[in-house]
């Protein structure tokens, strides 16, 4: 019987759905509050009342707007109010307004309009105006005047162009082309490599002291460039130290050669750590002491190894032989590579550099010091093919080095202690690599004193 009653109550397929609405529940009723359909009904309402209320709800009454929304300039109480100053007016009332600028007289200009706003079917379309430019350093102003009385109605307006140029100090005119940066002055550059090379192979000549004082001499003032160089980010490295620590391993290195000037270096390094820490900065103690070993590692110690090659028995051959090596390297990878150069060796730290440049170099290198070797050491040419080679490669990635340190802190030179050149660093970042190198090619072959053998 259940069932019964259940199968009636269903709606067979072909009957006509129910008219009557299902039962809302709270949430229809609060979504149906809130419809947009809902809010316009509301408006409706709102806006046949005050027409009511107003006398226009009659069929002969024409509606007008403004009696329900008054214009502004009106004395109706929603115009004074909409007029009467906000909060937010009276918050910034102080603030200071902008002026209102007069318009320009567009009468004398070709437009194709008349006064009344009609379209000038007469107006000329080859007619230009000359708009005004101002940006930079230079202003122009353009000025059209009438045509004379004489002029034929073809004629074009005459245009009076008056341009004003103010000078700029320190920056180029915008409509210039920027001026290319000028290169090393080579004729300068040459100059102080001659001098230089002189000095050093006059001092060491003359005596091992006199090559260690300008040796020194260029180590500390290579020291201080790259202190000056890390400060600009951040990196400060302890000074009174380094140049301790410079000086101490030239007095250990004369006195006891090798094992002096590791025992130098060692105590050297724990005094430059030991002075960061007791500067009282906490912040960067770590990477200020790396820099600082970096630093005595880098020029003191490596140069040191060019004392060391004075010290032997023939030590000022020795010297200019690695000296020549370098100075070789270096003037045929210049040439080789302004002449040759197509591949670039790496572009990301020197861009300058190629294969070509490189491969110049070390024949230059080799060549040169082959030579000094062939006099030096009675024909033995071939201990300076060796030295040659090997310094001539050592030299290039000291080059290479400081060029990666530089572009990691963004500096092209060190400084201009030396025309030409940069900085004493710029010169001796070559050199400092090829010391050891050939220092321990030359103990290979002739000792470490001189005489032959280990």
């Amino acid at each position: 019987m259940a069932e019964d009653d259940a199968e009636l109550s269903r709606s067979a397929p072909d009957e006509q759905p129910s008219t009557v609405p299902a039962p809302r529940g709270r949430r229809q009723r609060a979504a149906d509050l809130f419809s947009p359909h809902r809010y316009r009904e509301l408006q409706l309402k709102a806006f046949e009342h005050r027409a009511a209320r107003s006398g226009f709800d009659k069929p002969d009454a024409q509606l007008d707007d403004d009696v329900v929304d008054p214009q502004l300039d009106s004395d109706a109480p929603a115009a004074e109010a909409a007029r009467a100053p906000t909060a937010r007016g009276q918050r910034h009332s102080s603030l200071p307004r902008l002026s209102p600028v007069d318009a320009a007289d567009d009468s004398s200009f070709p437009f194709p309009y008349d006064a009344n706003g009609d379209f000038d079917d007469d107006a000329d379309e080859d007619d230009e105006v000359v708009e005004p430019y101002v940006g930079g350093d230079v202003a122009d102003t353009a000025e059209v005047t009438d045509a004379p009385d004489s002029a034929t109605p073809d004629s074009e307006p005459v245009v009076a162009r008056e341009v004003v140029e103010e000078e700029a100090v320190g920056r180029a005119a915008p409509f210039e082309e920027p001026r290319p940066k000028p290169g090393r002055n080579m004729r300068a550059a040459t100059v102080v490599g001659l001098l230089l090379l002189a000095a050093t192979v006059g001092a060491a000549y003359i005596h091992p002291l006199a090559f260690a004082v300008l040796l020194y001499t260029f180590a500390v003032g290579a020291v201080i460039e790259w202190k000056r160089a890390l400060e600009r980010h951040g990196r400060r490295i302890p000074m009174v130290p380094l140049v301790a620590a410079t000086v101490g391993l030239g007095v250990a290195t004369n006195y006891g050669k090798a094992e002096g000037l590791v025992v130098a270096l060692l105590v050297g390094c724990a005094g430059v750590v030991a002075w960061r820490i007791g500067d009282e900065r906490i912040e960067n103690t770590l990477a200020d002491s790396l820099a600082g070993v970096l630093t005595l590692l880098w020029i003191p110690f490596l140069a040191s190894f060019l004392f060391m090659l004075e010290l032997a028995d023939d030590g000022w051959q020795r010297v200019i032989i690695v000296v020549l090596a370098v100075v070789g390297n270096d003037t045929g990878a210049l040439a080789a590579g302004v002449r040759f150069g197509r591949h670039k060796l790496l572009p990301r730290v020197s861009p300058a550099k190629t294969w070509e440049g490189a491969i110049g170099g070390l024949v230059v290198g080799t060549v040169a010091a082959s030579v000094a070797a062939f006099f030096f050491f009675d024909g033995a040419w071939y201990i300076g093919t060796a030295v040659g080679a090997a310094c001539a490669v050592a030299a290039a990635i000291g080059d290479l080095a400081e060029s990666a340190l530089k572009r990691d802190i963004q500096v092209k030179d060190m400084s201009t202690a030396l025309p030409g050149h940069g900085g004493i660093l710029d010169r001796i970042d070559s050199l400092l690599f090829a010391a050891p190198v050939g220092y321990v090619v030359f103990a290979m072959f002739l000792g470490t004193l001189g005489g032959g053998g280990l």
